[in-house]
């Protein structure tokens, strides 16, 4: 297997915080892969499909993860700041930045909805995306029928309370959810419904944002711009975070290729990280040839309007 070059990357969001990413081959490589991770996570979701990747290509592409604001080793946000799906949407456009080449974004959980609002935010650079891949994902917040009530009313619940003299409570109630559920999730693993990251996150960062995901659902106009982005919806037949209904609903949307991986649950990109390079390899085959595309036609074009 070929040694994996990982290096540090800090990336500065437009307020002014550090966002921890991961640089996996080198920076010049002429496709790009970028993973937003789902929530509760951060970007070591992604080390086994990361390395079945690089064991597959080497270096001849690159991979970047990060951590969203508030999550691993990112920075937090103040506490009276409050994170909107426009703050992720934002820090998502800074990482890209970071992209060389053909760029291919791969998305799970949750972080579906950030690649939804960016379409919606920024349109262009949406379009430009050589290739999509969603693993578990929804045109709306996932609808956790593995989950008890209580946690599936909690963003509706902690948003009324979050900016008032009860924000300490609101804070305590998601860290304590959130201990339950990593609790769970080093004793299950990838068997876990819900994946805990390697580091606790910002409790009222997780406030803010479930509540944002909530509030949220892919317009008209976003899945407008996302048919244009070769697109592959893959999802777990037992996913009990989002239920595979709604990953068809969300691959209707936009025109995408649709996958129901066989007895694989909500993290199974994780858990199977094989089959989720096979479908990452399959969309940099597309960003392979838009490429070449590209390269054979952009000659023909100087020639006819002349180089000047």
């Amino acid at each position: 297997m070929t040694a994996i070059d990982r290096q540090t990357l800090t990336i500065s969001t437009s307020d002014d915080l550090r966002l921890a990413a991961t640089r996996l081959g080198a920076p010049t490589a002429p496709a790009t892969v970028i993973y937003v991770h789902g929530l509760l996570c951060d970007g070591t979701y992604w080390e086994p499909v990361n390395e079945s990747l690089h064991s597959r290509l080497g270096g001849e592409i690159t991979q970047i993860t990060y951590d969203q604001r508030g999550h691993g080793l990112s920075d937090r946000p103040d506490r009276r700041t409050a994170t909107t799906l426009r703050h992720l949407v934002d820090d998502l456009d800074a990482v890209l930045a970071h992209a060389t080449g053909e760029v291919v974004l791969v998305t799970h959980s949750a972080g579906s909805l950030i690649a939804a609002a960016y379409a919606q935010h920024h349109p262009a650079q949406a379009a430009a995306l050589s290739a999509l891949v969603i693993f578990g994902g929804a045109a709306e917040f996932p609808e956790f029928p593995g989950l008890p009530r209580r946690y599936r009313d909690l963003p509706r619940h902690m948003q009324r309370i979050r900016h008032t003299c009860l924000d300490s409570m609101v804070a305590a109630a998601i860290a304590l959810a959130e201990q339950r559920f990593r609790r769970m999730s080093r004793r299950l693993g990838s068997r876990a419904h819900l994946m805990c990251g390697a580091r606790r996150g910002d409790p009222r960062v997780i406030a803010d944002v479930m509540a944002a995901y909530s509030n949220f659902a892919l317009d008209s106009e976003a899945a407008a711009v996302l048919r244009s982005v070769p697109t592959f919806v893959i999802a777990g037949e037992r996913d009990r975070i989002v239920p595979p209904a709604q990953s068809v609903r969300l691959a209707d949307k936009i025109w995408a290729d649709y996958e129901l991986v066989p007895d694989a649950g909500h993290s199974f990109p994780h858990a199977e990280p094989d089959h989720a390079a096979e479908a990452i390899l399959h969309a940099l085959e597309i960003a392979y040839r838009n490429e070449v595309d590209r390269t054979v036609t952009e000659p023909a074009t100087q020639g006819a309007e002349g180089p000047w």
